[in-house]
């Protein structure tokens, strides 16, 4: 293939990414379940750097993954509550419940007309080939998508922020090339001006009736004008309140991740994050059908232990009184949505004999966008005690043991991040090599083709690790005995064996990122995304 007609592929690429992202970030103020924290964990990894454990959000990062749950015949949300296992012995154990949620999906959605404010950085940091010219050309291709009656504007900020197009209908579009061609990236990184003149243009139409929203795309962190990360969020928050809401897109390693899930979470927004080829099919694969109408506000599960159980941990949640009901508020959710936490329950021995034993009772709230009136479901799961089991098993439905080992995974992350920073790299290794052991027995069980995926994740972050020890103690990391017959590497050929570091010259961090003693490996992410994204377009142009 010559470089012209690959220019031409990369760039329709790039093109399509954005485009399907602009399209899911204006879903009717649809629901969008927070995910961005596996895809900018993914791309940490990628880059050979070490994943902060702050940008683990645990319940995020389960939300990535696809679930499949009962559409509701009745109300709009479905719960639906399964046990990692029905049976249990009578003298008690831990037991896992999953609740999952499920939307009504529709053949025919209704969209509510656009307020929409694009807010774009073009600060110096986008001036490369693989950012500037692709957005400009999704832009386009996003802007002539919209309906005549859409009401759009275009801030962008450097240094400063302006109004590059000030709000109107779409009309024709006559006016789209030349607006987008006036984008010229220079300077810092004014995200609050941007970000602020975004909400006054949006406000200057807002009407109850239309989508009224806010979308800020940023390769950065804020430098210029007010960058305290609290204050930013306090000014977005109070218009938020007004019924203007906010998504976020970022692109490279180098942003406020806690800044940018905080703006969408209270925007009511989704936070995405571009890293891979993957991340373009999965986005493809679940959004660019359509826009999304909401279907569910305010929604929250409270869990409520029976007597004789206590509350061990739910998804997500730190702070939990083990004999109390806990309320876990969620996000909003539309058509065709689904959501899924789990709950790890202490069950004490039986006081009688074998039989049903009551566990726990949820209960679903929300606001039925529909209806107009706010709906409550509850159940109460039971499990089997029984005599004399032997084997117990508290994951033996394999839906339950994949998703509990996904958490357990981004728990597992968090605690590499936390041995790092200390210093214990031969630790942190033998345990990457744990969970990589874990996946791949879930990913052969279920051949879910993302565990598979995260199989390959799992044992690159292995060899960021190896390399930090053969850097800091001058020899590869090894399991102890008692470590190895545990995984099951029972074959000397199937131990991980760590290739030696071809230099050692350190390299700094992205901010942000924890620094390594190593060099940051696979190049850069943006080339590999670019080359794998070609593949997954041409496939599509021949089905």
């Amino acid at each position: 293939m010559n470089n012209k007609v690959l220019s031409t592929y990369l760039r329709n690429l790039w093109a399509a990414l954005w485009l399907v992202l602009l399209i899911s970030l204006t879903a009717c103020a649809g629901g969008q379940a927070p995910e961005a924290s596996k895809a900018r964990s993914r791309a940490v990894i990628n880059a050979g750097a070490i994943v902060p454990a702050e940008e683990v959000r645990i319940a995020e990062y389960l939300q990535y993954y696809e679930q499949h749950f009962p559409e509701p015949e009745r109300e709009a949300v479905g719960l639906n509550l399964r046990l990692g296992n029905e049976r249990m012995p009578r003298q008690g154990g831990v037991v896992w419940l999953q609740m999952g949620l499920q939307t009504k999906s529709a053949e025919t959605e209704l969209v509510a007309p656009l307020n929409l404010a694009l807010v774009i950085d073009r600060s110096g940091s986008m001036d490369v080939p693989d950012k500037m010219p692709y957005l400009k050309q999704s832009l386009r291709i996003f802007l002539a998508s919209l309906s005549p009656q859409d009401i759009v504007s275009i801030v962008t900020y450097s240094d400063s922020a302006e109004v590059l197009l000030p709000a109107q209908p779409v009309g024709d579009g006559d006016w789209i090339q030349t607006t987008v061609e006036q984008i010229r990236p220079n300077g810092g990184t004014n995200l609050h001006a941007g970000m602020m003149l975004g909400f006054q243009e949006v406000e200057r139409n807002f009407d109850a009736r239309r989508n009224n929203r806010v979308i800020l795309l940023t390769d950065g962190i804020a430098n210029a004008g007010i960058t305290d990360p609290a204050r930013i969020a306090a000014d977005a928050l109070a218009y938020n309140r007004r019924g203007i809401y906010l998504s976020t897109i970022g692109l490279g390693l180098e942003l406020n991740d806690a800044l940018l899930s905080q703006l969408a979470d209270q925007g009511q927004g989704g936070y995405s994050f571009v890293d891979s080829a993957q991340e373009m099919d999965r986005i493809f694969r679940e959004h660019v059908a359509g826009l999304k109408q909401r279907v569910a506000n305010e929604v929250n599960l409270t869990v409520i232990p029976a007597d004789g159980v206590r509350l061990i941990g739910v998804t997500g949640q730190d702070d939990i009184s083990p004999a109390e009901a806990l309320n876990v508020p969620l996000w909003p959710l539309g058509t065709g949505d689904s959501a899924v936490m789990l709950a790890q329950l202490q069950v004490e021995p039986a006081s009688g004999t074998a039989g049903l034993r009551p566990l726990a009772t949820v209960q679903l709230h929300y606001f039925d966008e529909f209806a107009q009136r706010p709906v409550t479901l509850e159940q109460t799961i039971a499990g089997e005690m029984v005599e004399n089991m032997t084997g117990y098993d508290p994951t033996w439905e394999v839906d339950i043991l994949r998703n509990v080992t996904v958490q357990q995974t981004a728990e597992g992350m968090r605690e590499i991040d936390r041995l790092f920073q200390s210093g214990q790299y031969e630790t942190a290794w033998r345990l990457a090599v744990s969970l990589e052991q874990k996946l791949n027995e879930v990913a052969q069980l279920t051949h879910d083709s993302q565990m598979r995926q995260d199989v390959e994740l799992m044992q690159r972050y292995q060899q960021t690790l190896a390399d930090a020890v053969w850097q800091t103690e001058n020899h590869a990391p090894q399991l102890t005995s008692a470590e190895a017959e545990q995984l099951s590497f029972h074959d000397e050929a199937e131990a991980p064996v760590p290739a030696m570091p071809d230099t050692a010259a350190p390299l700094p961090a992205p901010a942000g990122i924890s620094a390594l003693p190593v060099p940051l490996v696979g190049g850069l992410v943006a080339a590999g995304f670019l080359f794998g994204l070609m593949g997954i377009y041409l496939s599509t142009r021949k089905s």
